[in-house]
């Protein structure tokens, strides 16, 4: 395997939780990989009005556009592909998309369109429907290096929410990884 299939964390989904999440890692010089099939719920969403910074509202495609274009930006590697599997090896996880098959440190689950790559991992599903992966407040699921942000941990189905989560899971992941305090201002 080559140093271009290798990443620090993959994100499975590229909704605002797993958007910002990408953000924040690129921003903390990670290399970081989205996989995204443009299935957020929010693309759907004609204006969103409780977004900070945005006064007259924003559609729920534009924010996620211009949101995929600040984690590219930044160095987030995107993605328009399904993961077909997730496996844990070597302390790591091993990520298989189409005819692509990269190394990373991290996982994290930020799509709830995507339960399939939680239980293939061994985690429970539970909460209402049966849809939800239980994550400590860090947002750590009971897999080693396997993370989850977003509606896929239960938290309310906003947009600014799952950012604000998404963005909370980088931090925690870049201050295990630094193993210090971590603040992204004027970077």
């Amino acid at each position: 395997m080559n140093a271009a299939d290798r990443f620090d964390t993959v994100i499975a989904g590229g909704g605002a939780a797993g958007l910002s999440c990408a953000l924040f890692l690129a921003r903390a010089k990670q290399r970081v990989a989205v996989f995204d099939r443009a299935e957020s719920s929010l693309r759907r969403v004609e204006r969103v009005n409780n977004y900070l910074g945005f006064e007259e509202g924003i559609g729920g495609a534009d924010l996620l556009e211009r949101a995929r274009a600040q984690a590219q930006r930044f160095g987030a590697s995107i993605f328009d592909l399904d993961i077909d599997r997730v496996m844990q090896r070597d302390g790591g996880f091993v990520v298989r998309a189409g005819e692509r098959e990269l190394q990373c440190a991290h996982f994290v689950l930020a799509s709830n369109k995507r339960t399939d790559l939680a239980v293939a991992l061994g985690l429970a599903l539970g909460g209402h429907g049966g849809r939800f992966v239980e994550v400590d407040p860090q947002g750590r699921t009971r897999v080693e290096r396997c993370w989850a942000t977003g509606r896929i941990t239960g938290l309310p189905s906003q947009a600014i929410v799952s950012a604000g989560h998404g963005a909370q899971v980088a931090i925690n992941i870049i201050e295990q990884v630094r193993g210090e305090y971590y603040v992204d201002h004027d970077r």
